[in-house]
């Protein structure tokens, strides 16, 4: 690939990226059409959006997407070299359009194997109770049921089990507080077996990430919501495998929160689950106020924190003032 980039200057590859999404696509046949302000959607593709600027592009069921290049190498199954060449003019005009087929059948995965746990909990306490401010008791409730651990690495593990109680997915976040983070799924994971916290309400609360997930519940607490007992899921991303799966197992549910980031992914994968679903569930959406619950959450304590401080100023100015008039 290394090689193949040589072939390129920086200016090709940028005019390659800049063609817009939208009339390529429209172009080469695909039946694209606009579904909201911000969307457009190409049918029969399971899932796939592309922004309204025809730069961007989601097919959220396979939980893949990037800019105009990556849309030519997965929808057309050309190399990188190839997708460049079609979009800047220099690949043959004889070249016969062919549209990706999604496989029918799963390809065959390996074992699925939990990485080692570490002797102790401290770095993961640490990270989501101090870092990102994830009430105690809720961290703990979840370490006691099994769905998140610390490996030998000093990361996250966050678990997802089948109806049986076998792991069947899980995903790393490093807990590093400085540089850059690491996360990604365990290897043969089944995104269809989600990060959960069960409920028996008949509205699930649908999150892109286990601490997003993990912020929300204790944002609830922070405002004294009592009673709270709707599942919540992670979709671990965007890709809403999970969601199926999840509403297939659980018939009970009515009505599905969408507390997805905002941010351009979320707001495109709200959509794709509002045409999905629409006609059978009540869609409701509870949109953070920054770009995710986290951010919320950490934002809050800042603010109680301010608060805290300026009153024990005013309270330690009050007692200063009277030591003086005593004086």
């Amino acid at each position: 690939m290394g090689r193949e980039t040589l072939r390129f200057t920086d200016e090709q590859i940028e005019q390659a990226n800049s063609v817009n999404i939208i009339s390529y696509a429209r172009d080469a046949g695909y039946p694209i059409k606009q579904v909201s302000a911000k969307a457009y959607k190409i049918e029969g593709y399971g899932g796939l959006y592309v922004h309204s600027d025809g730069h961007k592009w989601n097919w959220f069921s396979q939980g893949k997407g990037g800019g105009t290049i990556q849309f030519v190498m997965e929808m057309e199954g050309k190399t990188w070299v190839e997708a460049i060449k079609q979009l800047i003019g220099i690949a043959p005009d004889a070249l016969p359009y062919v549209a990706a087929k999604m496989s029918e059948v799963e390809p065959i995965k390996g074992e699925f194997i939990l990485p080692e746990k570490n002797k102790t909990y401290k770095h993961i306490f640490a990270y989501l109770i101090k870092t990102r401010g994830i009430e105690k008791e809720v961290v703990y409730d979840i370490v006691k049921k099994g769905k998140v651990y610390e490996n030998k690495y000093k990361s996250c593990v966050f678990v997802g089990y089948d109806k049986k109680g076998e792991a069947k997915y899980a995903s790393i976040r490093s807990t590093n507080t400085t540089g850059k983070s690491f996360r990604c799924d365990i290897k043969n994971s089944d995104k269809a077996y989600p990060f959960c916290v069960e409920g028996d309400g008949d509205t699930l609360c649908v999150f892109e990430s286990p601490i997003d997930l993990m912020s929300y519940l204790t944002l609830l607490k922070k405002y004294k919501v009592k009673d709270f007992n709707n599942p919540c899921i992670s979709l671990g991303g965007v890709a809403i495998k999970p969601l199926d799966y999840y509403l297939q197992e659980h018939p009970n549910i009515s009505n599905i929160m969408l507390c997805l980031d905002n941010d351009e992914a979320g707001h495109f994968s709200c959509q794709h689950i509002r045409d999905k679903y629409r006609d059978k569930y009540k869609i409701l959406r509870h949109l953070p106020k920054g770009k995710d619950f986290n951010e919320d959450l950490k934002s809050l304590l800042e603010e109680s924190k301010a608060l805290h401080v300026g009153e024990t100023q005013a309270a330690e100015y009050g007692e200063d003032e009277a030591a003086i008039e005593m004086f």
